[in-house]
């Protein structure tokens, strides 16, 4: 399945995140930056990290249910595991196809409106990846590998600079002078594989 990338404006929405799940306060924490209201509900002990965020989120120490769905602009529940959690997400998918709402489960894509993306923010840049549901773990290591290489300081110095130097010239005359600009810059990495995917790998092809 393809998905559309887009930047959603959330300021002011009311959003929903149910868990516990490993990234939830991150999670929240983006959210809350883009001025949503944010309700959390937290069936088992809040982590530190989301109490952490309790003077400015509501924190619902309780199962979530139906109701807690309405009015919601966007929900992101975490993992699932017993039949009644599978008719659960079921149900609430099918009702945010009703109402036109976004609704993530972030380990069933196939009852997801949305396909949850990796977020890496660093000087000044903001990227986003996504495996369309495929692998949230390897997501999660590309984001923060890109995040610890993206974060060299001089990196955002280029970005206020290149900023700069795009606001003095005139509209429609941008784009060589810009393209100047950044010539010699580039990013070079490398990528390293498991050794049971390279085993397995190495296998299948001979």
């Amino acid at each position: 399945m393809h998905a559309l990338p887009v930047e959603l404006v959330l300021q002011g929405r009311e959003v929903l995140v149910v868990g516990p799940f490993a990234e939830a306060a991150g999670k929240v924490e983006r959210l809350l930056d883009a001025g949503a209201k944010v309700t959390v509900i937290s069936e088992s002990a809040p982590t530190p990290d989301l109490l952490a965020l309790t003077d400015r989120v509501e924190l619902l120490e309780r199962a979530a249910v139906d109701a807690d769905l309405a009015d919601k602009a966007l929900v992101y529940v975490g993992p699932w595991a017993t039949p009644d959690d599978e008719a659960r997400a079921r149900r609430w998918h099918a009702d945010a196809l009703q109402r036109g709402a976004l609704f993530c489960a972030i380990d069933r894509p196939e009852t997801s409106t949305f396909t949850n993306v990796g977020v890496v923010r660093a000087s000044g840049l903001t990227l986003t990846i996504s495996s369309g549901g495929k692998s949230p773990g390897l997501v999660r290591r590309l984001r923060e590998d890109l995040e610890q290489v993206l974060g060299d300081a001089r990196l955002g110095r280029l970005v206020e600079a290149l900023a700069a130097r795009r606001a003095k010239l005139p509209r429609g005359e941008r784009a060589g002078p810009m393209a100047e600009a950044i010539r010699g810059f580039a990013l070079r990495a490398s990528l390293v594989f498991p050794p049971w995917f390279e085993r397995d790998d190495g296998e299948a092809s001979r």
